[in-house]
């Protein structure tokens, strides 16, 4: 696993910066190059994590408690995922863990709003649920008990801080975060001879770690289909 600071080092000895880099990411006693090679590396990061809202490496699972009486689920119930991104839709299981389960149907918030919200709400186990546009989750019926709802959902992108901080991006795939700090380093240091190789070697590993980390997209990079009924074409 790379760490911030190791990063910070190999991107520097990439650019040809003089001495072994940056002692820490956050001492304040570095060149002004050395503070350029950790702005660039952590932008460079939060960028390639911020490209696809859906990449399996942003991915996790919550289990949020309900409120009796309450069909709205907010960060003050438990479990509700602090890191919170984007919900996946098709994920949502009332009581997982039990022989009376049940997977809830999705609705757009307008239509959901005028079937379900007006008038008087009846209060049960939901079947039908609701995104709200802040991103809180809306039950129908409305709950009578404390019972869990389980959910899949996409975590927003993190910053690295300190020297041993390790993007979410995986291992193998860490050198497209130094090929992205290139691009940004000879844009704004004028150098491109540096800014050529940093493009191509950028656009290999984006397409490769596309392939690697959304949703149906393996084939890509397989010299023959494994699933011929689950994947999608991406044209060049």
């Amino acid at each position: 696993m790379s760490t911030f600071l190791e990063l910070c080092k190999d991107m520097a000895r990439d650019v040809g910066i003089p001495g072994s880099g940056p002692s820490s990411v956050t001492s304040t006693a570095l060149s002004e190059e050395e503070n350029a090679v950790i702005r660039y590396v952590k932008k460079a990061d939060v960028d390639i994590q911020s490209r696809w809202f859906d990449w399996d490496f942003l991915w996790s699972e919550a289990s949020i408690s309900t409120i009796s009486g309450t069909s709205t689920l907010t960060s003050t119930n438990t479990g509700f995922p602090t890191s919170l991104g984007n919900w996946k839709v098709d994920s949502f299981v009332w009581e997982k863990a039990t022989d009376d389960y049940l997977v809830l149907d999705h609705m757009f918030w307008n239509e959901y709003r005028d079937t379900y919200k007006y008038g008087t709400v009846d209060s049960n186990d939901p079947e039908v649920y609701s995104i709200k546009p802040d991103n809180n989750i809306d039950l129908y019926p409305t709950p009578d008990a404390i019972k869990t709802i389980s959910v899949e959902y996409w975590k927003t992108p993190t910053e690295m801080s300190i020297d041993a901080s390790e993007s979410p991006i995986p291992t193998r795939f860490h050198k497209i975060i130094i090929a992205r700090a290139k691009i940004y380093y000879a844009e704004n240091e004028d150098a491109p001879e540096v800014l050529e190789g940093a493009l191509t070697e950028f656009e290999d590993l984006l397409d490769k770690l596309e392939a690697d980390q959304l949703p149906r997209q393996k084939n890509r990079r397989f010299s023959q289909a494994q699933d011929l009924y689950n994947f999608t074409v991406v044209p060049e």
